[in-house]
């Protein structure tokens, strides 16, 4: 038996999607439901502290919704829950969201229009196997990381001394040490990741580093 938890804040959706995967065969059973990523963790406490109670085994996840979305609770889930699989179920295809999620360790990203016997298909697979990416999943990482910004004007934007700080984003390093090993002052450092949010319109240092991923700008060895 697998043990699925749902997690959308759209009703009427979640309502047909749970009667979907009940629909798919015996082996499926919709432990819990919830509307948003904080209800879900409540709940997940609450269940954690019942020795009479189980922790579901895949939650399948929307990303765009209120209180806390799918990226905070993916990030919360991989940190507290990570035995539970997750299986990514949205509206959004954008490459920056895939790759994101995968970040946060999501085992297969799917789209609300999918065929309900890919969706079977896929919390089988993930149950067993531990993933399920499709060929047109594959397919659109590939392309990503193959990318080489040349499509991007962005990337023109950006004089040779910002392209090496946004490389150095992709490290570990701090601000402090990549201004360090550029021999330049943190104030100039932060005036290049300021220059840079404006350039390619982050918003954080996880923004840039989507950025470089997405266009193929690879960390410098």
């Amino acid at each position: 038996m697998i043990q699925i938890a749902v997690v959308d804040d759209h009703k009427l959706f979640r309502a047909g999607l749970i009667n979907l995967v009940l629909s798919l065969g015996d082996e499926f059973q919709i432990q819990l439901q919830a509307n948003h990523g904080q209800e879900l963790l409540d709940i997940l406490e609450k269940i954690k502290t019942d020795p009479n109670e189980s922790l579901p085994n895949l939650i399948i996840l929307d990303v765009d919704m209120p209180i806390m979305d799918g990226f905070e609770t993916a990030e919360h889930l991989k940190t507290l829950y990570p035995e539970i699989k997750i299986l990514v179920l949205t509206m959004l295809q954008d490459e920056t969201t895939l790759i994101r999620m995968l970040k946060l360790g999501i085992k297969g990203y799917l789209g609300k229009d999918v065929e309900p016997a890919e969706l079977k298909n896929a919390l089988l697979e993930i149950h067993s196997k531990g993933f399920h990416y499709t060929d047109a999943f594959t397919g659109r990482l590939i392309a990503v990381l193959q990318s080489d910004g040349e499509n991007d004007p962005a990337v023109s934007l950006m004089n040779d001394r910002e392209l090496t700080f946004l490389k150095h984003c992709c490290s570990e390093m701090t601000y402090k040490e990549i201004a360090a090993l550029m021999f330049l002052s943190p104030k100039t450092i932060d005036g290049y990741r300021a220059s840079l949010f404006e350039k390619l319109e982050a918003k954080s240092r996880v923004g840039l580093v989507l950025y470089a991923i997405k266009n193929g700008i690879m960390v410098p060895n």
